[in-house]
């Protein structure tokens, strides 16, 4: 039998390959019997490493090792599997497995060292514009996830939880219950996940102040004008800062927090635009945009805190002023957040470590606003946070994936980004490039053909976006094409040639066949529905919109690839941002 290296995800930190094979014979066999009974959960692996088993299969605790790194031994003694804690014991029966599978009768002799490079390795997953995925959905992300060696998991909550007295925000929403968090939570523990509570409570509360019950509570309660776009708003979108805005995140986090064993909670805090416009107009003409914001972002953590938990918040706000930086809560985490190629990661982590602050980077799968996926800046975002990360002392990363305007992207075309990051976030050296076919078969839970099949129609997907010059930020122009209303059409079509409309036309027709060949029909389904709604946007821009007909049997598509993976509600309001008619 040639001396081949098993194909390893992530891979490890260090693999040598030594002389010679370990015979796996059949059970009642010693060895088949360790191999069968190898740890699935944190609490199997405790119980193994408790045990200290001997023999030639054999599980031992070793406290010189770091946490959650392992070592294993394949060799003519038998195997060998070291851990201080029993996260490693975990992340090392994973990488035994994977190496049983393609070797069932006779393992490969071997050293593996293994181990993270980050503390923490975290996935956020947006489940508030409109798409809440079913629970078997979330559960299998769980299960996933573990395969990532991820250890921190967040939901990103703006009003998709089922707050007691409080259905007017989430009535059509199909929230998540407190009982179906206990779930999840439960499933993150096994897999040794840390469920982390994401609840925004300061901007981004338009779920919540379109209601004229909360509408009081708003920065702008009569609507407010974006300062990036010059646009008025009629719903606001910003708590203001006072006592009243205070108790009601209380109330909020009080109904929450209780779902999950976590001590940390993301309280969000980015983005709130009309700040200065309304109620405290006043205070920031007085000390500054930034200082007011500083001052109630202390207050909401204080909140948090007082709850026993440790803050985390998104940078933004306290970033666009580093002067700042050194004024945040002492006991809250800055989550760094920047989701384009060439993102500042290095100036703003540099600031945090040289204030000696620890703190988290996320970078973005690229994904949402786009039918296809954005695939180089994604994995250019990834590698740069990720690296950032490691040299300016961050604690880890948090790699994200939204739905702004309506989670209208197929879920498929985070799984090569989100796998990338999160691999390079365990060792950043031996995951690159990329093993686009494992992130498939693990996020997808797919055979390896099939994987291949898919990892090659997202790459061709996920470069749409490089067939034509123009390029707006964080979203894919064939998006805009479809999506914009007919006024604001002209704009994004201005600067398109007509012959990069037939590039990208000619290009998504050579993604047919590759969709085409996924045999997974939910995958399938979803990669089509994606590639037919890009081709929709740029024929509207060529000045040949679909017919009726035609776009509402894609309509239909679209909302049958919704269900198979998502709750109804906000499936409509996802559906009419499409444009479809």
């Amino acid at each position: 039998m040639p001396a081949t290296v098993p194909t390893l995800f992530p891979r490890p930190r260090e693999l040598s390959r030594r002389e010679g094979f370990w015979p796996v014979p059949p059970q009642p066999h010693p060895t088949a019997r360790f191999l069968a009974q190898l740890p699935t959960t944190i609490a199997e692996a405790q119980a193994a490493l408790a045990a200290q088993s001997s023999g030639r299969g054999q599980i031992t605790a070793v406290e010189t090792l770091p946490a959650e790194n392992y070592a294993l031994t394949i060799s003519p003694a038998g195997i060998d599997l070291q851990a201080r804690d029993a996260v490693g014991v975990l992340y090392g029966a994973q990488t035994l497995r994977q190496i049983v599978a393609q070797y069932p009768t006779a393992l490969p002799c071997l050293e593996i060292l293994d181990g993270p490079d980050l503390a923490v390795r975290g996935f956020m997953l947006d489940v508030s514009r409109c798409k809440v995925p079913t629970q078997a959905e979330l559960l299998a992300l769980i299960r996933a996830l573990g395969q990532l060696r991820v250890n921190q998991l967040q939901l990103y909550i703006e009003h998709t939880f089922a707050f007691p007295g409080h259905a007017d925000a989430w009535g059509e929403a199909s929230p998540l219950t407190p009982a179906e968090l206990r779930e999840l939570d439960e499933a993150c523990a096994a897999a040794g996940i840390e469920l982390v509570p994401n609840l925004n409570t300061f901007g981004h509360m338009e779920r919540w102040l379109r209601h004229p019950r909360y509408r009081a509570l708003a920065e702008c309660p009569q609507g407010w004008i974006h300062p990036l776009t010059g646009q008025f708003k009629e719903f606001p979108g910003t708590l203001k800062p006072d006592d009243a805005s205070l108790a009601f995140v209380a109330e909020l986090l009080d109904s929450y927090l209780p779902c999950f064993r976590s001590r940390q909670v993301n309280i969000g805090g980015d983005e709130p635009w009309e700040l200065g416009q309304g109620f405290s107009k006043e205070a920031v003409a007085t000390r500054g945009k930034h200082r007011v914001y500083l001052e109630h972002l202390h207050k909401i953590c204080a909140l948090a805190t007082a709850r026993g938990h440790t803050p985390q918040f998104w940078g933004d706000i306290l970033l666009e002023d580093l002067a700042l930086a050194q004024d945040a809560p002492v006991d809250a985490l800055p989550v760094v957040w920047g989701y384009d190629a060439g993102h500042p990661f290095a100036a703003q982590g540099g600031r945090l470590q040289a204030l000696g602050r620890a703190y988290l980077v996320a970078p973005g799968t690229s994904a949402w606003q786009s039918f296809t996926g954005r695939l180089d800046n994604a994995l250019t975002n990834q590698t740069e946070a990720v690296s950032n990360a490691r040299q300016h002392g961050a604690r880890g990363v948090l790699v994200t994936t939204w739905g702004d305007n309506g989670t209208h992207q197929p879920w498929p075309t985070a799984w090569l980004p989100m796998a990338a990051g999160l691999a390079q976030a365990w060792c950043f050296r031996t995951n690159q490039p990329a093993d686009t076919v494992a992130a498939c078969q693990v996020l997808g839970g797919l055979t390896a053909a099939d994987a291949r099949a898919v990892a090659a129609a997202l790459t061709h997907l996920g470069r749409l976006d490089n067939q034509i010059a123009k390029a707006n930020r964080n979203k894919s122009l064939s998006w805009d094409f479809l999506t914009a209303p007919p006024a604001a059409l002209a704009g994004f079509v201005a600067g398109v040639s007509p012959e990069e409309i037939t590039r990208s036309l000619t290009y998504l027709d050579d993604a047919t066949g590759l969709v085409a060949a996924i045999r997974d029909a939910r995958v399938q389904a979803e990669l089509a529905v994606g590639l037919a709604l890009a081709q929709a946007g740029l024929l509207r821009a060529a000045g040949r919109p679909l017919a009726a007909d035609a776009a509402r049997q894609l309509r239909e598509r679209y909302e049958l690839a919704w269900l198979a993976r998502a709750r109804r509600g906000g499936l409509a309001e996802s559906v009419a941002g499409l444009g479809l008619g």
